[in-house]
């Protein structure tokens, strides 16, 4: 009789056959066990076995000359693949993947995109949605537009095929004869492939992919049965059981799989999450419950748990703390009532165990009082999880992966998926390494940490980052192997090649800030120097005025950092000595894109020059100011800036100020004298209420506008005045009402008129004058 290998058909990260797989391979005591998966992953499998390789995990496959085309295969504690390697591990026994190799699925993606004929999930690009998606899982069978598992689910009377697995398999995986269930699993499946609505839908190309793969996996299987004189066990996904039991020969299957192409591909052992491991995340073979299939899990590992009454007190002790994690009163009593409810619903709905729906709706009446609120405060971490997996110290692992854990041990900073905000004090010793961490990922392209403040509170001395960890940063540290092998030198050489092709100056001095604050002085020089040759040669004011600003922060950074301060200053010296230079013809003819530009690129360059101290610029720059002022070729809005600065810094007197402003409202075209109204009212309120003749000034003025004038001016006034605060608005109208009531009185005692006097109690109520 001709030798076959035992399947076992399963559902990738399902706990209940994780546990059946288990009590399987006790009862079959296999020679060998074969694992759906690529087989450039058997140089990994060993590491599994490591006490520090704490699921979940994952396994990364990558292009040798391109990591960002890149699959993970991801495993957690409670995966039936993880559980199979593990068993094997233990006893001894060879274990190997048998899936088509990511040298061909890489290359064969990589063929279709460039083809522009990728699948949906695949053009959505970069690492997130890259996961390998294993066919076969009991609950997703990839583009099947119709889950045969439905019309199992509906003969046997579930509501559908994710209910009915559930329901048979995950939540009964240690309560049954492990052999004989997947005896019954390959039957069912196999009919189930057979039914002639299985394949409707499904692409030529998908069923291309899997007939290929089953190739493989048949191959792999003939080996393995010719190498090992005892049982077999292959471990595949439940929906290819059928397949790998087709009657084919060794050249069929030959052909099946000929001239495919392939690529280098590197693999490695990489950290994984619970959040990744939800359907909801985009991953195929996901699960909808991480946490819960983890306490399934717990059940199945543990006798002492395995009664329906310590399972479901387990799962509502856990969703009570959480609750009083987060300033809910969840009392004991609370707990143990909805475990009790919990079983109750499972009995009434002919259940011998609770499912998530009854755990559920158990927590929800008896600890959040049916409050929907409280739940989903605690939702993420209940059911998705918050674990993120740990590699064992003596697995190999990529240089830049290496040396990033060696940074984040140094700097005792947490990889944690859910977003959290650390507050770094760059006086010390440990917020500056930390900074110098985050500012060098960064530059990397590896957006663990957000800078969401630098300046607050305490001026430079503190930054305020928002971290956020995700699987996919592993793969963005291959792809920075280009640049070097350890963080420093990566971002060093990173951002001198960027410097290099940059294209402005104001991208040249993000580039310097970065490598500054990244505690890279080599490459701090280069850009330096590529920043002063480029701003010789460029003509655009607006961009370089948007360069001193950040570079004179830079300087401020002097206390708490080590940075170049003689060769810092000379640049900004440089720098603000052109823009003093050019800045009056550069502001003639300015469309009105570029004039908003440049009005903020005005205020920022102003602010900075205060800060930086340099009196001959600052003398200078002011000098400008008042050329501009008086230059009728100047754009309204940049007279407008000007004079407001002047103003502010009590640098022209209330006869001057009033002169100017007077000069560019008075008698010029609406859209003219609007442009610069709005330009000198941006800002601080103050300077109409305390400069009552300006006030006045603009009231005349819009007093004296025609209707069509008048509309046209006013989007101009409203965006100007919309600036203010709601208390400094009110206070600019009562001094134009404090005004009218002096001018009414004037005219109300010279009025002799019976008709005028009778009417006069009525306005004066109006405008709130006193009798």
């Amino acid at each position: 009789m001709k030798r076959k290998a035992h399947l076992f058909g399963i559902r990738h990260h399902g706990p209940g056959s994780a546990a059946l797989l288990k009590g399987a391979l006790d009862a079959l005591d296999p020679a060998c066990v074969l694992i759906e998966g690529s087989p450039e992953g058997d140089a990994l499998i060993d590491f599994a076995a490591l006490p520090g390789m704490k699921p979940p995990l994952a396994m990364l496959f990558y292009a040798a000359d391109e990591a960002s085309n890149a699959i993970f295969a991801p495993f957690a504690e409670f995966s039936p693949e993880w559980v199979a390697m593990r068993w094997a591990l233990a006893r001894g026994r060879p274990v190997r993947f048998i899936d088509w190799p990511a040298a061909v699925s890489l290359a064969t993606r990589k063929e279709e995109r460039d083809a522009e004929l990728a699948p949906p999930e695949m053009e959505q690009g970069g690492p997130e949605n890259d996961e390998e998606k294993p066919e076969g899982g009991a609950h997703q069978l990839n583009a099947l537009t119709l889950d045969p598992l439905d019309m199992l689910a509906e003969a046997a009377g579930y509501s559908d095929g994710e209910a009915f697995w559930n329901g048979l398999i995950e939540q009964h995986g240690g309560s049954q004869s492990p052999l004989d269930v997947f005896a019954a699993i390959e039957v069912a499946m196999t009919e189930a492939r057979r039914h002639p609505y299985a394949q409707e839908g499904v692409e030529a190309a998908e069923q291309l992919r899997q007939t290929r793969r089953e190739a493989f996996m048949r191959g792999h299987m003939r080996d393995a049965l010719r190498e090992h004189a005892g049982d077999v066990a292959a471990v595949v996904g439940a929906w290819h059981v059928g397949g790998l039991r087709a009657e084919t020969t060794v050249a069929e299957d030959r052909a099946i799989i000929k001239d495919l192409p392939k690529i280098k591909v590197e693999a490695t052992w990489a950290p994984w999450s619970d959040g990744r491991l939800s359907y909801a995340s985009g991953y195929g073979a996901g699960v909808i419950s991480p946490g819960w299939y983890r306490h399934l899990w717990n059940l199945y590992s543990n006798p002492e748990h395995r009664s329906p009454e310590a399972f479901a007190a387990l799962w509502q002790a856990q969703t009570a703390a959480l609750l009083r994690a987060e300033g809910h009163a969840a009392s004991t009593a609370s707990a143990i009532e909805a475990a009790r409810l919990a079983l109750g619903l499972a009995s009434i709905r002919g259940l011998s165990m609770p499912g998530l729906s009854e755990m559920r709706d158990a927590s929800l009446s008896a600890l959040c009082h049916g409050d929907d609120g409280q739940l989903s405060l605690i939702e993420r971490k209940l059911y998705i999880g918050s674990r993120i997996g740990e590699i064992d110290d003596v697995v190999p692992q990529m240089p830049l992966a290496r040396d990033f854990e060696l940074w984040r041990r140094k700097t005792r900073l947490k990889t944690e998926e859910a977003p959290s905000e650390a507050t770094l004090d760059l006086r010390s010793d440990a917020g500056l390494l930390k900074s110098i961490f985050l500012h060098r990922l960064n530059l990397i392209d590896i957006g663990w940490g957000r800078l969401i403040d630098a300046e607050a509170g305490r001026g430079t001395f503190r930054e305020i980052w928002r971290l956020a960890w995700t699987p996919d940063m592993t793969v963005g540290l291959a792809e920075a192997l280009v640049w070097g092998v350890t963080i420093e030198q990566a971002a060093a050489v990173a951002t001198v090649e960027r410097a290099r092709k940059a294209e402005g100056i104001a991208r040249l001095s993000d580039l310097v800030r970065g490598a500054l604050v990244a505690d890279l002085p080599e490459a701090a020089g280069v850009c330096i120097s590529l920043l002063q040759a480029a701003a010789v040669q460029t003509s655009d004011i607006t961009e370089l005025m948007n360069a001193v600003a950040p570079l004179t922060r830079i300087v401020r950074y002097g206390t708490a950092r080590k940075l170049p301060q003689e060769e810092m200053r000379a640049l900004i010296v440089a720098l603000s000595a052109e823009i003093n230079a050019g800045v009056r013809i550069g502001s003639h003819q300015l469309d009105e894109q570029a004039t908003a530009a440049r009005t903020t690129a005005m205020r920022a360059y102003d602010e900075a020059l205060g800060l930086f101290g340099d009196a001959a610029l600052l003398e200078d720059w002011r000098r400008q100011l008042a050329i501009m002022v008086d230059d009728a070729q100047v754009v309204a809005a940049v007279a407008g800036v000007s004079l407001r600065r002047l103003h502010d810094l009590a640098l022209w007197d209330e006869a001057s100020v009033t002169a100017a402003f007077s000069r560019h409202i008075l008698g010029e075209t609406a859209a003219r004298a609007g442009a610069f109204v709005e330009a000198f009212l941006t800002g601080s309120v103050e300077v109409l209420i305390q400069d009552q003749t300006l006030l006045f000034l603009i009231d005349e003025w819009l007093c004296g506008l025609d209707e069509t004038d008048f509309v046209e001016s006013l989007p101009l006034l409203r965006r100007a005045l919309s600036n203010f605060d709601m208390v400094g608005r009110k206070r600019v109208f009562e001094r134009i009402a404090g005004g009218r009531r002096e001018q009414l009185t004037s005219v109300i005692a010279a009025a002799d008129n019976p008709a005028f006097e009778r009417a006069l109690p009525l306005l004066r109520q109006i405008l709130g004058m006193n009798p």
